[in-house]
């Protein structure tokens, strides 16, 4: 066996044939294999392959559709307009629940308008009815009361006219009065919590159809009733404590008829007015929503329906504006990464819903780059001067916020500089 494995089995001549290659190789394949790298290298010269950024963008309209957000906690009482029904800028959406009634807010409103810039006689001629049903509002507009009764002091300057006995008498009158009136507060505030203690029976019965809706709805007028009846000598207590107060300002002798008193009085009243107004306004901020801007309103259903309970700053619908304007959107980036990104390079934006193989990307551009980070963070703001309108010729609409993926043309880079550049990193 061994002597086989010693043979030597190839001759001379084959060993020869083997070891030598063929001319034209020895001629032409140099050449050939230096040809073959020339073309390589000609190409990865003119071969392009662009450097990116990739990262998540959110697109909007630069008038994007306004939120629709609760100033306060509370129970809605009403949705005065249809779900996706179209609005104007101001109109009233919702209002929630107060100790206020909305119709008598509104009233009150509207008598302070019509004054417009008022003059001392207008605001010393301003009233409102005593029924209205104002909750805290009403403490702030018996304090005008009161700078509107010193007002009229200076302006009729009654002191000269009667005896402090008589001051005194009519003083102690009123404060009988005010007993009474309390007391009767008290009787009318059992009856109310026996109504509504039926009313809510009676609304138990009716959804079980066992009593007439008639029957309920009149124990609402009752309920209703009994709390004006209340509000009106709550109303009657405060305007005889103001006499009183009248009355202790005359027996205190206040600078009776004196200019500078009256001018001071003036400057009160108009503080108090300013004051009320901003009263009225805050209780608009905190129960009522108003649409921002012209355009169709979008509730949540699932979030804003009559008596539910809302918590303060719940997000309960937008208003897409009518006017929409040209779309931008918005990338952020770690600052490492946003530092080689430069206005004018070319953003390739594809959306997630909208499928990039049906409808194409939209090519943008970056129109400014924050220079100030926020949390390491540096906001990229991309604008599409031909719209949202994609490779495939889709036009996008862009009403509503969308969600997407950018990538950010940094350059256009050689093929053989990018193999230039790994040699040197593995270096």
């Amino acid at each position: 066996m061994q002597e086989h494995e010693d043979l030597e089995i190839r001759s001379e001549e084959v060993q020869e044939v083997l070891g030598t290659p063929p001319s034209w190789m020895v001629q032409y394949g140099t050449l050939l294999a230096f040809l073959v790298i020339l073309v390589l290298g000609y190409l990865s010269y003119f071969i392009e392959y662009p450097v990116m950024v990739e990262a998540g963008i959110s697109v909007t309209s630069t008038d994007p559709p306004k939120r629709l957000v609760t100033n306060s906690s509370g129970r809605v009482a009403s949705i005065l307009v249809e779900n996706e029904s179209e609005v104007e800028a101001d109109d009233i959406i919702v209002v929630l629940k107060s100790n206020a009634r909305f119709e008598d807010v509104l009233s009150l409103e509207s008598a302070m308008l019509s004054l417009g810039t008022p003059s001392d006689s207008a605001l010393l001629a301003f009233q409102v009815p005593e029924s209205l049903m104002l909750g805290g509002l009403k403490e702030t507009l018996f304090d005008f009361y009161r700078k509107q009764k010193t007002l009229q002091q200076y302006e009729s300057n009654p002191y000269d006219k009667l005896s402090m006995d008589q001051l005194s008498r009519e003083l102690s009158k009123i404060r009988r009065i005010i007993v009474s009136d309390k007391g009767r507060i008290n009787n009318l505030d059992r009856q109310v919590e026996m109504v509504e203690n039926r009313l809510q029976r009676e609304e138990g019965l009716s959804q079980e159809n066992l009593l007439a809706q008639g029957r309920v709805a009149k124990t609402r007028e009752d309920l209703l009733a009994l709390k004006r009846m209340r509000e009106s000598i709550e109303s009657s207590i405060k305007n005889r404590e103001l006499e009183m107060e009248r009355i202790r300002a005359e027996m205190d002798g206040v600078k009776a008829g004196s200019l500078e008193g009256k001018k001071q009085a003036s400057v009160s009243i108009r503080e108090s007015f300013a004051e009320l107004q901003r009263a009225v306004e805050d209780w608009f901020f905190r129960y009522v929503i108003t649409a921002p801007v012209d355009g169709i309103v979008s509730l949540y259903l699932e979030k804003i329906t009559e008596q539910q309970f809302v918590e303060e700053g719940w997000e309960i619908g937008v208003v897409v504006p009518n006017k929409q304007e040209k779309a931008k959107g918005t990338i952020w980036l770690p600052v490492a990464i946003a530092s080689p990104v430069e206005e004018g390079q070319e953003v390739v934006v594809r959306f997630s819903s909208y499928p990039s193989l049906e409808f194409g990307a939209v090519i943008g551009r970056v129109a400014s780059k924050s220079q100030v980070p926020i949390n390491n963070q540096v906001s990229i703001t991309v604008s599409f001067p031909k719209g949202l309108v994609t490779e495939f010729g889709r036009e996008i609409d862009a009403s509503q916020e969308m969600k997407g993926e950018a990538r950010i043309i940094l350059q256009d880079k050689r093929l053989i500089e990018r193999i230039f550049e790994h040699f040197r990193s593995q270096s």
